[in-house]
């Protein structure tokens, strides 16, 4: 399923892909016993500046219909104008999502998704500049809703860190045009936590079931505002995802 949010970060680093090809997640799991493991790359540019994850690995597992465990890293570059780029890899994600209401397929859901991003032992990222040094401790819920053709997911959770606290936020919706082909619009955002700094994305997303095993997915979206940076002029995620 496509879902949707997003986390503001001091950091050159991309915002991370939760459910790809857009932004966050929503409150699906893979069902007991199962893997869904998606493999993507993803850039942003920015004016002066492009930062890539090549690639974005995504790991979640399956335990029972309504818990999913994931693990995530990525390899990150990073190259400004006038400077040599820089790369390494990125910040190691544990995660746990549980589904603690669900009134079945067509009805309402909810989901939590404790998150804990940490520094890869033995990994120069955070010397690089390339990832912030220590670890980030992520709450996001996560809401579906199926309204006629239509699928609603929203998103609303809390980042804390050391160097200053974050809420992120989102709402996608997404349409099955064919029993093969899905697509997502949304809007993913992020403040500090006074809600005086923000920062807004809008996005479409594409998923192509190749097999029922197999899908393609890709997504490409821009800033509408940023108040820390300049507005990402082009935001983009390729990949694929496999269910075992």
């Amino acid at each position: 399923m496509l879902g949707l949010a997003v986390a503001i970060s001091s950091a050159p680093v991309l915002l991370a892909e939760g459910s790809p090809p857009l932004i966050t997640d929503d409150p699906g799991t893979p069902g007991d016993g199962h893997w869904e493991i998606n493999v993507g790359v993803s850039t942003e540019r920015r004016p002066g500046a492009r930062n890539s994850e090549l690639p974005l690995l995504d790991i979640n597992y399956g335990i029972g219909d309504r818990l999913q465990l994931k693990y995530e890293v990525p390899y990150l570059r990073v190259s400004e104008v006038g400077s040599p780029a820089e790369s390494g890899l990125g910040n190691s994600e544990l995660g746990v999502k549980w589904r603690f209401y669900d009134a079945g397929e067509k009805g309402f859901s909810v989901s939590v998704y404790p998150q804990l991003e940490f520094n890869n032992p033995g990994s120069t990222s955070d010397d690089k500049g390339l990832v912030e040094h220590g670890s980030v401790f992520k709450l996001p819920f996560q809401f579906e809703r199926e309204v006629g053709e239509l699928t609603l997911i929203g998103q609303v959770g809390r980042e804390f860190r050391s160097d200053g606290d974050a809420w992120f936020y989102g709402l996608s919706v997404s349409h099955r045009f064919h029993e093969k082909v899905e697509v997502a619009v949304e809007l993913a955002g992020g403040a500090n936590a006074g809600l005086h700094r923000s920062q807004l994305t809008a996005n479409l997303g594409v998923v192509i079931d190749l097999d029922e095993r197999t899908s393609f997915m890709f997504s490409v979206g821009r800033e509408l505002h940023n108040h820390d940076e300049p507005r990402a002029t082009f935001v983009g995620y390729l990949g694929l995802q496999w269910r075992l």
